[in-house]
């Protein structure tokens, strides 16, 4: 692989840096006879080796890890670290699927040593590392479900954890609704109102118009009335 320099081009530290990182070798340089400079990972007669920069190494910062327990574990700063809502073994309903989660700590989250809670769901994270001791879990599925609790310092290393909770949570199902409606078959016997005249037909309305009947039982419209005829006749 060779790249030509010319002298209109800017790249030359992208290139030292791909060749650096990709390729992991060495990189040579030397001038062709029409003057151009070549950058190459191969070798050639009267070409100069280049030393490159060490490549930037990237350190991540620790990420809590996930531990598996049934008893809390004890710390010197902490004396204490419990969920207290909800119960352990009780059962929660919400049809939204939202679990409310406390602790409670002793002494008080020391903020300012930057001290970080990290909340478990069925022994796997859920969130980020926060400096509260409450949250709200939501759209959780229905049944069984575990939830812990772990104090974490700046440097990433569990100071205090609490024990495991285990809850059921109970979500209904459309299908189990009392007051779904149900949509029944049409009465030949007993036909719904009609909407006389193309409007909106309200049975509880009384008309004076006595051509209109009403379906309800408890309505009586005013009976029809004999129109006189003209004098003479």
């Amino acid at each position: 692989m060779a790249v030509v320099y010319g002298k209109g081009m800017k790249w030359l530290p992208v290139l030292l840096l791909l060749f650096a990182s990709a390729l992991h070798a060495a990189v040579y340089k030397h001038v062709n006879e029409a003057g151009e400079v070549i950058y190459s990972d191969t070798p050639t007669p009267g070409a100069e080796k280049m030393d490159l920069p060490e490549l930037p190494i990237y350190t991540p910062p620790p990420v809590p890890l996930i531990k598996s327990r049934d008893a809390p574990v004890e710390s010197d700063i902490y004396r204490s670290l419990e969920v207290i809502k909800p119960k352990s073994n009780s059962t929660v309903r919400n049809n939204l699927g939202i679990i409310e989660l406390q602790l409670r700590i002793e002494p008080a989250l020391k903020v300012r040593e930057k001290h970080m809670i990290q909340f478990y769901l069925d022994s796997e994270r859920y969130g980020p590392l926060v400096d509260k001791t409450a949250i709200m879990m939501s759209n959780i599925d229905r049944g069984d479900h575990t939830l812990s609790a772990s104090v974490f310092d700046k440097d990433g290393n569990e100071i205090v954890a609490s024990a495991i909770v285990t809850i059921h949570l109970k979500r209904e199902s459309r299908l189990q609704r009392k007051d779904r409606f149900v949509p029944q078959p049409p009465d030949p016997d007993n036909p719904p109102p009609v909407n006389p005249g193309n409007r909106d037909f309200n049975p509880n309305i009384r008309t004076p118009n006595p051509n209109i009947r009403s379906n309800n039982p408890n309505i009586v419209s005013p009976p029809p009335t004999a129109t006189p005829l003209p004098a003479g006749r």
